[in-house]
């Protein structure tokens, strides 16, 4: 099969979500399909690149903003392609190949731009893409609900993990250092936000901190990572109010290597979104050996099973339970870092490269 790929968000610089996903695919099929050839599309050179023989780039110079609905819906008008693959939910227009498009999530927002990217998802893309797949069964479900697609359409593939990356580290001069980098004094809690959207539920998290801090439950620091987003000044607002200045660092985007030696080094992960179309930081802690705590909706306990503690993300006082649990009983701490990285053996890049070319092989 000849495949096109629309990758333009492997080109840029940072990659974050939908990029990490797209890359560690690509680079997994890369490596256990020699057969078909792929051409990656994008309007800006490609910064991560997938470097084997059947793989091609294909740069078109056009505006970011027109560059998929006006230019590269034109290569396909001659029919030289057997697929197209996009990362996310869009169809072209003009679709003379078949097209499997992937959907990450469903999930609430707030600016108007990912609104009207939605209403084309559900109310063109799915319907017109010839397959669909979804990162985790919840996404599959909220695509069923809300978009009436058939169930035979869609196929699950869970992502996975860079399993050279994410891993223990038990080097504890290393952590030392690292922790000294980022101003971080002791224990540690952490929080991998990527960007402090509202659904991240940030301020839930801090609110429980504060009061396990004020019971004098705990003496630890909490340490976010991500850009700052569009809840940020509302959180900074808070973290003021608290008086919880020098004890909430927030270090901004860090260098991808620095994360496993930082997840390694905490006493657990956080992650109490209203929302996830799967989670990806709870498997990267897991395989870290980070123990964790996340929200029982959506898909974070189809990522964690019985390897974490699913609080309510509502409910502050269950938050504040599941870290008192935690961080004052060792001996369940290390049960949970055990489970954890027993669950993550479960999650692979080549995993999801291998259901993901079953897809493309069931459109030939």
């Amino acid at each position: 099969m000849r495949i096109a790929i629309n990758a333009k968000v492997l080109s840029e610089r940072e990659i974050k979500g939908i990029g990490v996903y797209t890359y560690n695919l690509l680079k997994a099929i890369s490596e256990i399909d020699k057969k078909n050839q792929y051409v990656i599309y994008s309007n800006q050179p490609i910064v991560h690149k997938i470097n084997d023989s059947n793989f091609q780039e294909r740069i078109l110079k056009f505006p970011n903003k027109l560059w998929w609905y006006l230019r590269l819906p034109l290569e396909f008008i001659n029919n030289k392609y057997d697929l197209l693959f996009v990362y996310k939910e869009m169809v072209p227009l003009i679709k003379r190949s078949k097209t499997v498009v992937v959907c990450h999530d469903l999930g609430p927002v707030s600016n108007i731009y990912d609104r009207v990217h939605f209403w084309i998802a559900i109310n063109y893309a799915f319907k017109a893409a010839d397959k669909i797949i979804a990162v985790s069964k919840a996404t599959k479900e909220d695509i069923i609900e809300k978009c009436e697609i058939d169930p035979a359409k869609i196929t699950v593939t869970h992502l996975g993990y860079d399993e050279m990356l994410y891993k223990p580290c038990v080097d504890e001069n290393l952590i030392r250092k690292v922790k000294e980098r980022y101003g971080i004094r002791g224990n540690y809690i952490i929080n991998t936000s990527s960007i402090l959207w509202w659904r991240k539920n940030v301020s839930r998290l801090i609110n429980a901190f504060h009061t396990l801090k004020a019971e004098g439950i705990i003496n630890h620091q909490l340490v976010i990572t991500g850009e700052r987003g569009e809840a940020y000044k509302e959180i900074i607002r808070l973290i003021y109010s608290l008086g919880l200045e020098g004890d909430v660092i927030f270090l901004g985007y860090i260098p991808i290597e620095d994360m496993p030696i930082l997840l390694s080094g905490a006493d657990v992960l956080v992650f109490p979104s209203l929302y996830e179309g799967f989670g990806l930081p709870l498997l990267e802690a897991m395989a870290c050996g980070c123990s964790v705590v996340t929200s029982n909706l959506s898909a974070m306990p189809e990522v964690v099973g019985d390897a974490g503690i699913l609080v309510d993300p509502y409910n502050t006082e269950e938050i504040v339970g599941a870290i008192e649990k935690i961080v004052t009983d060792p001996e369940l701490r290390n049960r949970m870092c055990k489970k954890g990285l027993e669950r993550a053996r479960g999650f692979s890049w080549k995993k999801t490269a291998t259901e993901t070319l079953k897809v493309f092989e069931s459109l030939k």
